[in-house]
């Protein structure tokens, strides 16, 4: 568990109110995570949604080649493996950590049955996914489209 105050200052859930926000903060652990480190390769399963609070961590696609190209460089307040909330709940991409890494890993299937029930804390949290979804398919057009 952690400090409902600390998952206040993202604004995925900034808006919850208290007896949500503890409920998300006892869902929560913070995890570390050592530079050069393969987090989840695709198809893996998602069973944790990141918020990285300090490092970077790179988003890669396999082309067809088999080569792994970097679509996307995550900074302290974003979020990682949103597939954690969507099914089939599985890994889209493989994430390497770039530094040393400091994150707060959210029970997925807890979380999704916290937004089963509290639908203000889903509207919030699949808000920002959707935002956050957007942002990345371009990044990963822009990034695939000058692959050679």
């Amino acid at each position: 568990m952690i400090s409902p105050e600390i998952l206040r200052r993202y604004p995925y859930f900034a808006a919850a109110k208290e007896d949500s926000l503890r409920e998300l903060a006892m869902l929560a652990d913070e995890v570390t995570v050592a530079s050069g480190a393969i987090m989840y390769r695709e198809g893996d399963k998602a069973d944790r949604l990141y918020i990285l609070v300090e490092g970077e961590v790179d988003i890669q696609y396999t082309l067809g080649s088999g080569e792994l190209r970097t679509v996307d460089t995550i900074v302290p307040g974003e979020l990682l493996m949103w597939s954690a909330v969507v099914e089939p709940y599985k890994s889209t991409a493989v994430v390497t950590t770039r530094q040393n890494c400091k994150l707060i890993a959210l029970d997925a299937a807890k979380l999704r049955a916290l937004c089963d029930k509290d639908r203000e804390v889903a509207n919030h949290v699949l808000l920002h996914l959707t935002k956050l979804l957007a942002t990345r398919l371009e990044g990963a057009r822009i990034q695939l489209a000058t692959a050679e």
